[in-house]
């Protein structure tokens, strides 16, 4: 989570303070403020929210309180982080010197310097503790942890300083800028998915752990950091580059911090280090976070205990660890937990941090690593002024005609990083980066908003040459192509009669921007003047699809009415049907449905169901049946022709008794009409023989027709 800026933190306090119980705020605000009135709720958040900027009122509240809150307070201040978990600053108190881990932070608590990260009602901070099982989060607002920066935090126990006889090694920082930039790639092309148990899926995972430049040995790495690909994202989420939305991390925007320099890119990724929880420097990835992770609050012990050495002294890693490991409440428990067994400090200072540029490394006389905090670590921690890290090299690209980009590393900057990872695909890192031009990567920065133009500057600013011609001639084709593409929010299509009238209308001065032969578009509506129109009608495309076409008696003529019709239908009726050339009654187009044309849409995917579904919605009929015919005609049975004889009786009644009598309805096939009933050729003799039993003659029988 970035550093947040001074409004933020304004705002978030008084949200939370907000939130506390009446009496809960009057308490608080006695032990800060010491009001001698009996001051409204409004006006006391008022004046809680100004204490934050009175620094003589939060010297003397300081001087107030115990020496293990003291404590907590500065190590919050020399993070230059304002938000932690609870658990860790438990863990602060603990390896400073507190037998209650909880003590100290009970005291900032009723002293107005530390404040709760809820979405509920506080009636007490004891009930708001016992509600959690864990994950609790606080705050200190920057103002007041600055403050106890200064604080004794009584570690004369530590490590003694040591003298080096090689000479000191420091990174040039832009280690985890350039893994960042190339994580917010690899995430901008396709989201990190994540499961239930805050793990990535399998596909993701391996995206992830198989790209080399994420996971291969740093340029300047003196140990080996274990998951570096998964750091690069626990770094990336704690620092704003990736944003969980709905399960997946997707990439955000790159730092604006980048822009103003090395120091505030890794300013920021100072703060980030408490944030992340998903990652150690002893096991790695660690995405089920159920009980804590511990390694934050032993991330700044180590940096504290280097930060009570004087500036030529070194430590040795492994003494830091031992102190660590007795004073820590995770590690000095009986346990043998197996990051106690294993020397994971060396990893962190020696990988992370010198990679970060927050501490220098040396050998002594028996080649064993020492380290200590550079100068951009004394400045962090507020012993010292940060140094000035900005390049004095400018030119530091030699861009190749094979649209490949070498951009040598002693000229790089946060900020012509993040400006290449938007245009350019990172291939290789190192001492000499490698990157190529692509057309999905220009296309990329286009849609953020840099032009042809600020490319090309880019280029010419930072390269060591000219920019190769046939590079320019590539970015503007693909720029060009780009820009052809025109995306409305909102717009007015309007639909001419013929491509002779859009012109006329575009030569009377219409600001409309042609589309085809008969459509025009216009961004703002209101710069129409319609007196110059003559409308036949208006859409809302918004609305259901208008009823705008006729079915002719033949069941396969459509008819469309201009006056109603919209431009989606000339999209539609070319699907299933073809247009006729001669215009139809009222000078209205008429498509016809053919067996070619609805063949070639069921080729195309199109269903029964649809085209049923497209004639209720533009008919408002259901399928005509010569055209339900012609589209799943060749799915029925094939047709039969048969002869048959035609039995004429003289009333309805006749008819149906014949149909209904045992002795005669086998010999009937069906009937055709009141009085028309239809007999096969092989049973007239029969028939006529059930007839003569009743006495009834069968007139024009011819025994001679049955076959």
């Amino acid at each position: 989570m970035p550093v947040a800026s001074a409004e933020s933190v304004s705002e978030l306090l008084r949200q939370t303070l907000e939130r506390y119980d009446e009496s809960l705020l009057r308490r608080v605000a006695g032990r800060l403020l010491k009001p001698r009135n009996h001051w409204p709720v409004a006006e006391l958040l008022e004046r809680m929210q100004s204490a934050v900027e009175n620094a003589p009122l939060i010297d003397r509240r300081l001087q107030e309180l115990e020496a293990g809150s003291r404590r907590v307070l500065a190590a919050i201040g020399l993070s230059r982080q304002p938000r932690w978990r609870l658990g860790n600053l438990v863990e602060l108190g603990i390896a400073l010197g507190e037998l209650d881990g909880l003590k100290p932070i009970f005291g900032l608590f009723e002293s107005g310097f530390l404040y709760p990260l809820a979405a509920g009602k506080i009636r007490n901070f004891e009930e708001w503790i016992g509600q959690q099982a864990s994950g609790l989060w606080v705050f200190v607002p920057p103002q007041m942890a600055a403050r106890a920066r200064g604080e004794d935090l009584g570690l004369n126990d530590g490590p003694s300083g040591v003298l080096a006889f090689g000479s000191a090694l420091e990174a040039d920082g832009l280690e985890w800028p350039l893994r960042l930039a190339v994580l917010w790639q690899q995430v901008a092309g396709a989201p990190l998915r994540r499961t239930q148990q805050g793990d990535f899926f399998k596909r993701d995972a391996e995206r992830l752990d198989q790209d080399t430049m994420l996971n291969s040995p740093a340029a300047e790495g003196l140990a080996e950091v274990p998951h570096p690909g998964r750091l690069a994202v626990a770094l990336a989420e704690a620092d704003g580059i990736l944003e969980p939305v709905n399960g997946e991390l997707r990439a955000g925007d790159l730092p604006q911090l980048w822009e103003k320099g090395l120091l505030a890119a890794l300013e920021s990724m100072w703060a980030a280090l408490p944030q992340i929880t998903s990652w150690d420097a002893c096991q790695g990835w660690r995405p089920a976070d159920i009980t804590g992770n511990p390694f934050p609050s032993a991330y700044l012990l180590a940096f504290l205990l280097l930060a009570r050495l004087a500036d030529t002294e070194w430590a040795r890693p492994d003494e830091i660890s031992e102190w660590i490991t007795e004073h820590h409440p995770y590690w000095k428990s009986d346990d043998l937990r197996s990051s106690r067994r294993q020397a994971w400090i060396p990893s962190f200072l020696l990988g992370v941090a010198h990679q970060l540029r927050f501490v220098q490394a040396a050998k002594d006389a028996n080649g064993e690593w020492l380290v200590r905090l550079s100068a951009l670590g004394r400045g962090l921690m507020g012993l010292g002024e940060s140094p000035a890290l900005e390049t004095p090299f400018q030119q530091t690209l030699l861009v190749q005609p094979n649209l490949e980009i070498i951009a040598y590393r002693q000229g790089l900057t946060p900020a012509l990083i993040a400006k290449l990872t938007k245009f350019a695909q990172w291939k290789n890192l190192g001492a000499a980066c490698i990157l190529q031009l692509e057309p999905q990567s220009i296309y990329r920065a286009l849609e953020s908003g840099l032009t042809f133009a600020a490319l090309l500057q880019c280029l010419e600013q930072h390269g060591t040459r000219p920019t190769p011609q046939t590079v320019i001639e590539s970015l503007r084709t693909w720029a060009d192509k780009r820009e052809r593409l025109t995306v409305y929010p909102a717009a007015a299509l309007l639909e001419f009669g013929s491509s002779e009238e859009l012109s006329e209308a575009l030569s009377r001065g219409v600001p409309a921007i042609r589309l085809s032969d008969r459509l025009a578009v216009i961004a703002d509506e209101s710069s129409i003047d319609y007196r110059h129109f003559r409308l036949i009608g208006t859409r809302d495309y918004s609305l259901p699809p208008e009823r705008c076409v006729e079915i002719a008696a033949d069941g396969v003529t459509l008819g469309v009415d201009l006056a109603r019709s919209d431009l989606l239908l000339d999209t539609e009726l070319p699907r299933f049907a073809e247009r006729l050339e001669r215009p139809g009654p009222n000078g209205r187009r008429e498509y016809r449905l053919t067996p070619a044309s609805l063949n070639a849409a069921k080729s195309a995917g199109l269903t029964i169901a649809a085209l049923e579904s497209w004639f209720q919605q533009r008919t408002g009929d259901s399928l005509s049946p010569a055209a339900r015919f012609l589209f799943i005609g060749t799915e029925l049975p094939p047709p039969e022709l048969r002869r048959h004889l035609i039995l004429h009786v003289a009333d309805p009644e006749v008819a149906d008794g014949l149909m209904q009598w045992p002795e005669t309805r086998s010999l009937i096939e069906s009937q055709m009409g009141p009085t028309a009933l239809v007999v096969a050729v092989e049973n007239a003799v029969k028939l006529r023989d059930r007839l003569a039993t009743l006495g009834i003659a069968l007139a024009n029988c011819d025994p001679s027709t049955q076959e």
